[in-house]
């Protein structure tokens, strides 16, 4: 049976050059069209049944937002219809819901009343619903005085305890810590062993593979593909490098028709692209500037960038660096950490005893790390590159990039510890009088 049933869904907005242009379209007297249609969901179809936890994946942009505020209701179609059967509790936008003037127990109250249910009985839900929520007296304050870690808390703890039939949750779980975000997943998959239908946005390839039977891939618009969630992901990240892929051959080429108009090119010598590190997406930087670090990447084995590894991996943390002083003891070197900042290790070329004893100015070095990734948690980690002149001791930061990548880890245990260990269990069978307890 499905519970919901999603039928060739189109939503068109209308996008306009100039603000003024929606108000000239409105009282032209020959009715002439202004704005430019923009599809953001171009007949798209999909079912998920009863009991089924359905994930929905693309890039920024491809409609997933999109649907999910049509199937509960918050804007209309274009064209198509939903049909949904059950009790829906929906987790969208941070705050969607809330009234920021009022304290948290009243918004418990407040959206129990939306969703059909008595003073009394939400009084029996709000001890389970503060318990998960675990942000202390701040329950009693307003909401708009909370941070984001503690709204997402508590719309979460209210979505997953008014008993839902269907269970939709649009990216939110990304803003909670990394404990908060293990602590939902495993109620999630509590959730989803008692039987409640759940339908899953998120960019977190990782968590959809581990969570969802079957994924819904969005494209611009449309459907791009529909099924087993774990091959639908598998596509949707070879998609992803190998747009990365042609992004790098175009800026090969674009530097290679630079060479042919301002510079000689040595016919032996082919120019290597590299990607500039993105600092807005970092969380700062350090150091004396001596060095600089121009590039970071991630490869596998098969010379693609990647932004989603599988333990027990190898992989190819790489840094292009540029030095402006002649200096000695070069050290190259990052570390991961995971999202709540625990350290889980690094790795330099001081400790593989491979130092560059001396580097001349205006000279550039890429130095690689072949990296077996060991097996931890799968989560979201953040990778933070180092240069530095000295010893692992006594050292001179040139320049460090803090969180300059994010990288998702897929692990195929079920641990939820930060690491996991290779262990074996020895089994002995004693009897009653074999022992001796003390």
């Amino acid at each position: 049976m499905n519970v919901i049933d999603v039928r060739d869904v189109t939503k068109v907005y209308k996008l306009y050059k100039d603000p003024k242009d929606r108000f000239r379209e409105a009282v032209n007297p020959f009715h002439k069209k202004y704005g430019e249609p923009f599809y953001a969901l171009n007949h798209v179809s999909f079912q998920v049944g009863s009991g089924e936890t359905v994930g929905i994946i693309g890039t920024n942009g491809s409609g997933k937002s999109t649907i999910l505020k049509i199937i509960t209701g918050v804007i209309q179609a274009t064209e198509g219809s939903v049909e949904v059967n059950g009790k829906v509790s929906a987790l969208l936008e941070l705050g969607a819901g809330f009234d920021m003037d009022y304290s948290g127990v009243a918004n418990i109250f407040m959206n129990g009343a939306v969703l059909g249910f008595s003073r009394e009985e939400m009084e029996k839900k709000k001890n389970d619903i503060l318990e998960f929520a675990d942000i202390g007296d701040f329950v009693y304050q307003p909401v708009k005085t909370y941070s984001s870690g503690m709204l997402v808390r508590l719309a979460f703890a209210l979505a997953i305890n008014v008993e839902p039939e269907i269970l939709i949750i649009d990216e939110a779980l990304a803003v909670g810590d990394a404990f908060f975000q293990a602590k939902c997943f495993n109620k999630l998959e509590e959730i989803k062993n008692s039987g409640t239908t759940i339908l899953f946005v998120s960019h977190d390839i990782v968590s959809v593979k581990k969570l969802c039977s079957r994924a819904v891939w969005l494209d611009k618009g449309n459907i791009r593909e529909i099924g087993d969630a774990r091959e639908v992901c598998e596509k949707y990240l070879s998609m992803q490098i190998e747009e990365q892929n042609r992004e790098k051959a175009l800026l090969v080429s674009q530097m290679k028709l630079d060479n042919v108009a301002g510079q000689v090119v040595s016919a032996e010598h082919e120019k290597a692209g590299f990607k500039r590190v993105d600092l807005s997406h970092a969380a700062g930087e350090s150091g004396t500037k001596d060095g600089e670090i121009l590039s970071f990447y991630i490869r596998n084995e098969e010379g693609n960038e990647v932004s989603v590894l599988q333990t027990e991996h190898t992989y190819y943390f790489g840094l292009l660096t540029k030095f402006y002083k002649d200096m000695d003891n070069v050290l190259f070197g990052f570390e991961l950490e995971n999202t709540k900042g625990v350290k889980l290790f690094s790795v330099n070329n001081f400790l593989s005893d491979q130092v560059i004893e001396h580097v001349k100015a205006e000279e550039i070095y890429e130095v690689s790390f072949e990296i077996k990734l060991p097996r931890i948690c799968a989560t979201e980690y953040l990778v933070s590159p180092s240069l530095a002149m000295g010893n692992q001791t006594n050292h001179v930061v040139l320049h460090r990039i803090h969180n300059a990548v994010k990288i998702d880890v897929d692990n195929q245990g079920y641990n939820l510890s930060v690491i996991e260990l290779d262990a074996r269990a020895n089994f002995v069978k004693h009897g009653e009088e074999d022992i001796i307890l003390y």
